[in-house]
């Protein structure tokens, strides 16, 4: 005689948290083996247990999922024998209007009740607010301040312990929060973390408390910093070489592809072709650069790594890059970058007049934090790198921001901002409508589509993981919104946001595009300009945008602000914020076309001024000319 299979399922009668447990009823099976639970597609372990309520006779059972559920409307299915479904449900994952939301992480750093090294406290952990990773997460440090983290980082280990989550995988978050703290002393902090998404809510960790510690400096280094300073001075007496005043030594940290890079280049080769002058180069690292140096009749030396781990080892360097600077026959120096003291600091040493280049709009503590790790460099070096800011002739930026941030260190008026141009200044702020047909043919859109497009190496501070999770929300209100992301390469961040558009079923409105030497096309195409940077002094990519008529919606920080006037010349949006992000897009989108051409003119007619490259080339020019002639501030 068959057996009738039937169950009973006792769901909750209000939202459960990701870890719950069920009560049913089978009949016609007498021992667990023969049944089983799904949850979400998650297998449950069931232990046999009486059912209140059950039918008399019935095999009463108790179900846990085997791992924690993801938030929402899930689906329970009871299978008996063969396979065969004797029941299905639903149960609601999440909370109750006015609840707090279900949050899953950890904070990882820093550790509760332990001491960490340095004087910035980074915080690191990972993140889940009603099953998703968070639109903002703020760090709020005693004696630091608020600062919003970067999210959406990968995580390889969280979706093994929650493979139903669709965020595991990016739901990473880290931030460096600076601290006042002189070299010898510590103190003990306190922090406490906010995770907040729109529409779902907020939580706040409690309170971490935690000693940072600054190493005391040590006083043999400092002798030895001044011993083998005075060993390079006496060195440097005796070399007596003649100098050219229209020859310029440059600095660098690397010929490879980059913002930087890019604008170094195409700097050089009009004070060449333009200008006349002579230049040698010293790089850390090399790379495809160099040919075009070597086309311009440019000299290379590449170096090693600038050397600032130990006194030894940094001064050492500088010894050696001033006695090349002394010999070199250059007239004045150029450095390239903040991480760039090495050799700002030797060509100081060898007598040169010397400006400095600052693109980076970070703190010190955070830029060595975050390159050189927590207490380094050694004090005694941190010293000459802030000795060196105040020591150069000239301290340029490409934005009054990044100017205002380092003007403690040095004299005001030799601070000065030199904003840069771009080639595609060619352009006149418009792209010609049947240009603009032929690249958005080329690239598969169709007339209907509105193309948002983000160009930058695929990198955390970037921001393209936010701005995928953005467009999210944004295709189910504009399905005809297309975005491009232009910089992608095989990091795990990049691999991470290939695996982001595909959970998220994104793969016809998201295109991620490898690094490009020219991404015009991109540009032409574009209706919409999207930067997501968290940290940026003047973004490159902005200006091309501007240069090609495109309107621009980017994170207000820095640079950024000096060039876009919210809802007039484009659109403005807090960084770190997904919520922020999200809105911003939607002005855009929702903004007419002929609204947008309106603001990409009124941007171009702005920014009109400085986007010719000649004109910094120009300037640039002038300020070494002053210097090598001997007018000094």
């Amino acid at each position: 005689m068959t057996s009738l299979h039937t169950a009973g399922i006792l769901t909750p009668d209000r939202p459960v948290g990701h870890l719950f447990e069920l009560r049913g009823w089978t009949t016609g099976i007498s021992r667990i083996g023969e049944m089983s639970v799904t949850v979400a597609g998650i297998e449950a372990n069931l232990f046999p247990e009486p059912c209140p309520g059950a039918p008399e006779g019935t095999f009463g059972w108790r179900a846990v999922p085997g791992s924690w559920v993801p938030a929402g409307i899930q689906d329970i299915v009871v299978t008996g024998p063969d396979e065969r479904v004797l029941n299905q449900a639903t149960v609601h994952v999440g909370t109750l209007p006015g609840e707090e939301p279900l949050w899953l992480g950890e904070l990882e750093a820093p550790k509760q009740g332990k001491v960490t090294e340095g004087h910035v406290v980074y915080v690191t952990g990972w993140a889940l607010l009603q099953g998703r990773a968070p639109s903002l997460i703020e760090v709020m440090v005693e004696g630091g301040g608020t600062v919003s983290a970067r999210t959406r980082l990968p995580r390889k280990d969280v979706p093994k312990e929650f493979p139903g989550f669709d965020d595991a995988a990016v739901s990473g978050f880290e931030a460096w929060v600076p601290v006042d703290l002189p070299y010898g002393e510590e103190r003990t902090l306190s922090l406490r973390v906010r995770y907040r998404t729109e529409g779902v809510g907020e939580v706040v960790s409690a309170k971490r408390t935690f000693t940072l510690r600054n190493p005391v400096a040590d006083v043999d280094d400092t002798e030895l910093a001044d011993e083998l300073a005075g060993d390079t001075a006496r060195a440097m007496a005796r070399v007596n070489i003649p100098t050219d005043p229209k020859h310029v030594l440059v600095f660098t940290h690397s010929l490879g592809v980059g913002g930087g890079q890019l604008w170094l280049q195409e700097l050089l080769s009009r004070m060449v072709t333009d200008h006349g002058w002579q230049v040698s180069l010293v790089s850390e690292t090399d790379g495809p650069l160099r040919a075009d140096c070597h086309e311009l009749g440019i000299p290379v030396h590449v170096t090693t790594h600038y050397r600032n781990q130990t006194v030894p080892a940094y001064e050492g360097h500088v010894a050696e890059l001033a006695r090349f600077a002394k010999c070199s026959g250059a007239g004045v120096a150029l450095v390239n970058t903040l991480g760039g003291f090495v050799g700002a600091d030797a060509a100081k040493r060898a007598g040169m007049p010397t400006a400095w280049v600052i693109h980076e709009s970070f703190s010190l503590p955070a830029f060595a934090y975050q390159n050189w790790g927590p207490v380094k460099p050694p004090a005694a070096v941190w010293r000459r790198w802030e000795s060196t800011l105040a020591e150069v002739d000239r301290l340029l930026f490409v934005a009054d921001a990044t100017r205002e941030m380092f003007l403690p260190y040095s004299k005001p008026e030799r601070c000065r901002t030199v904003r840069y141009g771009t080639p595609m200044h060619k352009f006149g702020g418009r792209t010609r409508s049947e240009t603009r047909r032929q690249a958005r043919t080329m690239l598969g859109y169709t007339p209907d589509d509105i193309v948002l497009v983000n160009i930058g190496i695929a990198e955390s501070r970037k921001g393209q993981a936010p701005l995928i999770s953005a467009m999210e929300r944004i295709h189910r209100v504009h399905p005809e919104a297309k975005l491009s992301i232009v910089g992608l390469h095989p990091s795990p961040y990049g691999l991470a946001m290939e695996e982001s558009v595909e959970r998220a079923g994104l793969e016809k409105s998201v295109s991620l595009v490898p690094i490009q030497p020219d991404p015009l096309r991109w540009l032409q195409a574009a209706d919409i300009f999207v930067n997501s940077s968290d940290i940026e002094s003047l973004p490159r990519s902005i200006l091309e945008a501007v240069c090609c008529g495109v309107p621009v919606a980017a994170t207000d920080v820095f640079g950024a602000r000096e060039m876009i006037v919210d809802g007039e010349t484009g659109w403005l949006f807090e960084t770190n914020d997904v919520d922020a992000l999200t809105a911003a897009l939607l002005r855009a989108l929702g903004t007419s076309a002929t609204r947008r051409r309106e603001m990409a003119k009124a941007a171009h007619e702005k920014l009109l001024p400085w986007l010719d490259p000649a004109g910094y080339a120009r300037e640039y020019s002038e300020i070494l000319t002053e210097l090598s002639g001997g007018v000094h501030v």
